[in-house]
Order: structure tokens, then sequence, then C-alpha cells
């Protein structure tokens, strides 16, 4: 888990993501995985993609679900550990405020947010179309 006064970004070099009726889907452009949240995942995703501090995030996140508040924290630490691991969003310095994270208002029943990972469109994701079209021209 990221220190107190660090901004977890999207590492937009590498990362497209959109939302779509509540899902996020995000796309590793050097790997050709992409990745699917819904629900908490996909709440806390829309904060990534702005820049939030990670302490903010938290905090926001007990304030937002309900349930077990070491629970809370355990899974959003968790699904934030992951998101690093597979290089969807980096560390660096925080842009907001501590207690600024926006999570929609009203409580809400916590469910650990999964990140579901899909690599079976790999070989079409990496294929580099314009290095195909200067070997047929050459």
């Amino acid at each position: 888990m990221p220190g107190a006064g660090t901004s977890l970004v999207v590492d937009a070099s590498h990362v497209v993501h959109e939302t779509i009726d509540g899902e996020a889907i995000l796309i590793h452009l050097r790997t050709g995985t992409y990745y699917s949240l819904d629900g908490v995942g996909a709440e806390v995703w829309a904060l990534l993609a702005t820049g939030t501090d990670a302490d903010a995030l938290l905090l926001a996140g007990r304030e937002r679900y309900e349930g077990d508040p070491v629970e809370v924290e355990r899974g959003l630490s968790s699904l934030l550990a992951e998101l690093l691991r597979e290089g969807l969003v980096i560390e660096g310095e925080s842009q907001r405020a501590a207690g600024s994270a926006g999570l929609p208002s009203g409580r809400v029943p916590f469910i650990v947010p999964v990140l579901h990972t899909y690599t079976d469109m790999q070989e079409f994701m990496l294929v580099d179309p314009l290095r195909e079209v200067d070997e047929v021209a050459g």
C-alpha cells in the first residue's frame, strides 16, 4: 500500500480506460491485457483516474461503505496494491488535499472489489498496424 500523501494516478502512457454503465474497462497497451471493475471497484477507479491521496481514498471508503471498517480498508488496500502490481496505476505526489476524495454520497454495502483480468485478446491488442503497413510498403 502506498504511503501517506502518495497519489495514485493512471499510467496514461500505457493504460486506456472507459467507464460504461458502472463498469470500468481498462486496457494495458504494453501487455495487451484488459481488465474490468464494477461496483466498488469502478467507484475507486473513478477517483484514481483523477489522482487521489491514498489516505483520503481509504477515509472516503470508510464513510461511503457499510460494514466493518477494517474489512473495508483491507479490501480497498488490496485493490490498490493489485492495480499497482498490474501497472495500471503508478505512485506520484498527491495533487489533492487529504479528505478531498469524492466517492458518491450515501452509504452502500461494501462488496470486496475484484479486478477481473482477461488475457484472451493479447495477440490482437499487441498488433502494431503501422509496422505491418511499413513492411508491406517496403
